[in-house]
């Protein structure tokens, strides 16, 4: 009898700690990556345009499955952006966890006409503020790391977020064309992973 009284609280400390681990690694915290839903939807990815841009999916350019998404603007002069998205709700992976956006683009005739012009992918973490007022560490981006230009096979583009942040509601990824940015990118295989 008192072996098991003993062993009840080692068995309650190891599902404690288990708790507190949060999500395994490799976890995969985005649905539809590879945009090949069996309804044939790219749902929950969601368009955010402006005037100017054409949003859309694409079954003749693809990376893998059937599908791909893509952003596409002919106007030098356009100073909006575009944008698809998707939000995680799920089980938040602990603090300190870092966390890793993968996408493969495609680019056609890529031109970046402003210092704001880019083909970039984000990460966001909600609220944008702590409970303390703080936005370090809520939000990184390839803005102003990369130039995507031109005209390019697929190719993968990575960022990571070092650190997740205490009191997250949930996670928005991006996948964006900035203003004065013309031409087409496409976006397939996209993965936000705990490592």
């Amino acid at each position: 009898m008192k072996r098991i009284s003993l062993l009840i609280p080692i068995f309650a400390l190891f599902i404690s700690c288990k708790e507190d681990d949060g999500l395994p690694g490799n976890t995969q915290l985005l649905k539809n990556t590879d945009l090949a839903s069996p309804d044939g939807s790219v749902s929950p990815w969601m368009p955010v345009t402006e005037p100017g841009f054409t949003l859309g999916t694409s079954t003749e350019i693809f990376r893998s499955a059937n599908k791909s998404l893509f952003l596409e603007n002919s106007d030098s002069l356009n100073t909006n952006s575009a944008t698809w998205r998707q939000t995680y709700n799920g089980p938040m992976p602990k603090k300190g966890r870092k966390l890793v956006l993968r996408a493969f683009l495609k680019g056609e005739d890529i031109a970046l006409k402003g210092p704001e012009s880019n083909v970039f992918i984000s990460i966001r973490a909600f609220p944008v503020e702590d409970s303390n007022g703080s936005t370090f560490g809520r939000y990184v981006t390839t803005l102003n790391q990369i130039g995507v230009s031109g005209t390019f096979d697929w190719t993968e583009l990575r960022l990571t977020l070092p650190s997740t942040p205490e009191e997250v509601d949930n996670i928005v990824v991006y996948l964006s064309m900035g203003s004065r940015t013309t031409g087409k990118i496409y976006f397939d295989d996209i993965t936000l992973t705990v490592e």
